[in-house]
């Protein structure tokens, strides 16, 4: 029976997946799982085989193909059984780079999609809060503009990839009087002063 969503050329894409996952990653589980730590090379694995890039442009080397991929790599990813390592991988690769690829001018993306695709940088997003949980209208965290740039305060909380990317994107206030209309979002290296992170 022909299936309505899946071509070929998917199943063809499912299965150089499932083979890659079945010879890069679930070996390697169980130590990943018991250390808290992925290997950092599988990052560049994952890049080097396309898969970060499954939605984004080609001109970022992107594959820039249609929502039934990412699908199959997303279901491909749950069926390793390590919501641990599902969640590291999409969360690099649908929650940093979407807003990046979505709201970031050419500088950013050339300085973190290009190689977030290629698997050479790691980013999280970083919305989650002590105090307020997922409620982004009740977020406490802020930047303020002093001179000609921002000082960010504030802290978040069970951030996918918090403690291993090399990027954050960042949700904070910098109106406090427009409630949810005052939020900025923005992209900082994990290098930058101030910036720390804890399992």
């Amino acid at each position: 029976m022909k299936n309505a969503y899946f071509t070929e050329e998917h199943e063809l894409f499912r299965q150089s997946l499932r083979d890659f996952l079945a010879k890069e990653v679930v070996p390697y589980i169980d130590g990943w799982e018991k250390s808290g730590n992925i290997d950092p090379g599988i990052w560049k694995k994952f890049g080097d085989m396309g898969f970060f890039g499954i939605k984004y442009p080609e001109k970022y080397g992107g594959l820039d193909l249609d929502i039934f991929y990412t699908v199959i790599f997303l279901e491909e990813l749950q069926k390793i059984n390590s919501g641990g390592f599902a969640a590291a991988m999409w969360a690099h690769s649908y929650l940093a780079m979407t807003h990046i690829n979505t709201e970031g001018d050419e500088r950013i993306k050339e300085n973190y999609l290009v190689p977030s695709i290629a698997g050479e940088k790691i980013g999280c997003l970083c919305i989650t809060e002590p105090f307020g949980g997922s409620d982004v209208a009740g977020m406490r965290s802020t930047a303020t503009l002093e001179g000609d740039h921002y000082v960010i305060n504030g802290s978040k909380t069970f951030i996918t990839n918090g403690v291993c990317a090399d990027y954050l994107v960042v949700a904070v206030k910098t109106d406090l009087d427009a409630g949810n209309k005052g939020m900025s979002i923005f992209v900082l290296d994990r290098e930058m002063e101030g910036i720390s992170a804890t399992k």
